[in-house]
């Protein structure tokens, strides 16, 4: 779903007449509004258990609002309309993720994960194949699509994705668990140069559109092999190792975005993204849910998805810009690099105190 939302949905609402300021609002809407709803929800599946027909009712709500947007014009109502959508979405991945986690092997979760990134690209592809032949207007009606086949897919988590024993109350989050949700968001503001801007840094050294999509398509290709190796390193280095390694290594990647911007060093930055983005959120998850209490790992997952790829995302694009029209491409890496150096050094310190339980298989709850 994300796959058809992500590309096309600035096109859209630019053919709408939204102006620049209204995409990114509308589009900063959709990825914050999760962060509001999820945890309230996830918070009550930890106390009460999951309510038969939960997720099914808030894909029905996103099915819904995500068609509103064929009877709407104003800027107001089409950001009312995606702003429910993000929140209907935004609850069923936690809670779906958590569920499985509680029940897969250890070391397993990369080689699950990598479908979504599969996916990602698959509904990309035939999302602009049916945008180019049929026009940016079949848009609401692919994500309203790609929707409903997701409430056929979440069904059986209706049943058997409720918590094994809900607790009479819902447990608090610990210093642990909120030190590791400031980490992770912070680690995913650092990419905001790299979401907003690395398109127009390749533009600008000269590259067409074909290097720049080859270059994109790389490093979903590292993602992909990360992830189907990441149980294998997760064995042999242990989550906390393997976050401070893709912590570090994020770092080194933005260190040689910062290089002259020649085809081997943007080829090698992009490798880099099997470390920044994969293996941080193969361990990331993971740390959290083993962190986290067992009466509260649904509203940690709402937090997770809801701080990191919600708030850490829009706010690395929103301090992008200014860092970008001062530093130019080379310098907003450069600032990007030191600041993941120090949150790095930070880490170092911060993972000696979470529980042991988060170094090896051992720690998995079944």
């Amino acid at each position: 779903m994300l796959g058809v939302l992500l590309p096309f949905l600035g096109p859209f609402l630019a053919s709408r007449g939204v102006a620049a300021v209204g995409i990114g609002l509308i589009t900063a809407a959709v990825s914050l509004a999760k962060l509001f709803w999820a945890p309230f929800v996830a918070a009550r599946v930890d106390r009460k258990g999951l309510v038969p027909g939960t997720l099914t009712a808030h894909l029905v709500l996103s099915i819904a609002a995500t068609l509103a947007v064929l009877l709407v014009r104003s800027p107001w109502a089409l950001g009312a309309a995606f702003l429910l959508a993000g929140a209907g979405y935004g609850v069923v991945l936690p809670l779906v993720e958590a569920a499985i986690m509680e029940r897969i092997p250890p070391f397993s979760y990369g080689r699950l994960r990598l479908w979504g990134s599969a996916g990602f690209v698959a509904a990309a592809a035939v999302a602009s194949v049916l945008v180019d032949r049929l026009g940016i207007r079949v848009f609401p009606w692919l994500l309203a699509g790609w929707m409903t086949v997701l409430v056929a897919a979440v069904l059986p988590f209706e049943h058997h994705g409720a918590p094994a024993h809900p607790a009479p109350e819902s447990g608090r989050l610990t210093a642990g668990v909120w030190g590791l949700l400031i980490l992770l968001t912070l680690h995913q503001v650092l990419h905001g140069p790299y979401y907003a801007f690395f398109s127009i840094h390749l533009e600008s050294a000269g590259l067409g559109p074909g290097w720049v999509g080859a270059l994109w398509s790389l490093g979903v290709l590292a993602e992909l092999a990360a992830f189907f190796v990441g149980g294998s390193l997760e064995r042999r280095w242990g989550l906390r190792r393997l976050l401070g390694a893709a912590i570090l290594l994020g770092a080194l990647r933005w260190a040689v975005l910062s290089l002259p911007p020649a085809l081997p060093v943007l080829a090698a930055a992009q490798l880099g993204h099997a470390a920044s983005f994969a293996l941080a959120h193969l361990a990331g998850i993971q740390l959290v849910q083993r962190t986290a209490h067992p009466s509260a790992v649904r509203r940690a997952q709402a937090l997770y998805s809801g701080m990191t790829f919600g708030l850490g995302v829009v706010a690395g694009a929103a301090l992008a810009g200014p860092v970008y029209a001062a530093l130019g491409g080379r310098g907003s890496f450069a600032l990007s690099g030191l600041a993941g150096v120090a949150l790095f050094l930070a880490w170092i310190p911060f993972s000696t105190r979470l529980p042991r339980a988060t170094l090896s298989a051992a720690g998995v709850r079944r």
